[in-house]
C-alpha cells in the first residue's frame, strides 16, 4: 500500500467516523473539502482534488487563520509533496513536505481545541512517520501522539456521547499504535 493511500485511509477513516466536528465557514465546507481530498488521494481523481486544494486556498486568501483550511490544505501539499517523491524530485519533494507540516502546525497552533484540526494532523502524521527514517519519523509520531491524546482528553468525560462507539475505537486503536510505536508499552 501507498503512502497516500496509508494517508488517506486513515484520516478518511476518523473524519467518517465523526471525529471532524469543524464547523462550516462561510464559502468553506470542510466535509466537502475531506470528500474531495479523499476522491482525488485514493482514486486518483484530479480534478477533485484540485477543488480541494482551491477551495482550501481561497478560504486562506479569506481568513489566513482558518485553522480548519489550514489543516487540510497542509495535507494536501503533504500528497503533493509524495508525488515529487514519486517523480524522482527529492528536493522538491522535501520543500513540500515541510511546507506541508509547517501549516499542519499552524492550525494546531492556532485552534488547539479544534478536533477538526488535530485528527486530520494527526492522522496525517501518523501515516507520513511510517516512511521516515527514524530521527524524522519521531518528532512527527510524538505530535500525533499529542493530537490523539488532545482529543481523547478533550472527550474524556463524555465519551459514552460520542457519536458511536466506531469513533472512539478509531481514537483508541490510534493512541494505542502510536504508543506501541514508541514502544510505550503500558500506555498502548
Amino acid at each position: 500500500m501507498t503512502f497516500r493511500n496509508l494517508l488517506v485511509f486513515a484520516v478518511a477513516a476518523l473524519a467518517a467516523a465523526g471525529l471532524s466536528t469543524v464547523q462550516a465557514q462561510e464559502h468553506f465546507d470542510p466535509f466537502q473539502v475531506q470528500l474531495d481530498f479523499f476522491a482525488g488521494m485514493l482514486s486518483g481523481d484530479e480534478a477533485r482534488f484540485q477543488r480541494a486544494m482551491t477551495a482550501t486556498e481561497r478560504a486562506l486568501a479569506e481568513n489566513p487563520d482558518n485553522g480548519a483550511a489550514l489543516v487540510w490544505h497542509g495535507l494536501g501539499v503533504a500528497t503533493l509533496s509524495q508525488r515529487e517523491f514519486e517523480a524522482g524530485k527529492p528536493e522538491a519533494a522535501m520543500a513540500l513536505l515541510q511546507k506541508g507540516l509547517g501549516e499542519m502546525a499552524r492550525a494546531v497552533a492556532l485552534e488547539p481545541d479544534n478536533i477538526g484540526v488535530r485528527i486530520p494532523r494527526g492522522s496525517a502524521l501518523r501515516e507520513i512517520s511510517r516512511f521516515m527514517p527514524p530521527g524524522m519519523a519521531e518528532p512527527l509520531l510524538e505530535a500525533a501522539r499529542t493530537d490523539f491524546q488532545h482529543t481523547f482528553d478533550l472527550q474524556k468525560d463524555r465519551l459514552s456521547e460520542v457519536a458511536t462507539p466506531h469513533p472512539l475505537g478509531e481514537l483508541l486503536q490510534g493512541l494505542g499504535d502510536i504508543y506501541s510505536r514508541q514502544g510505550k508499552a503500558d500506555e498502548a
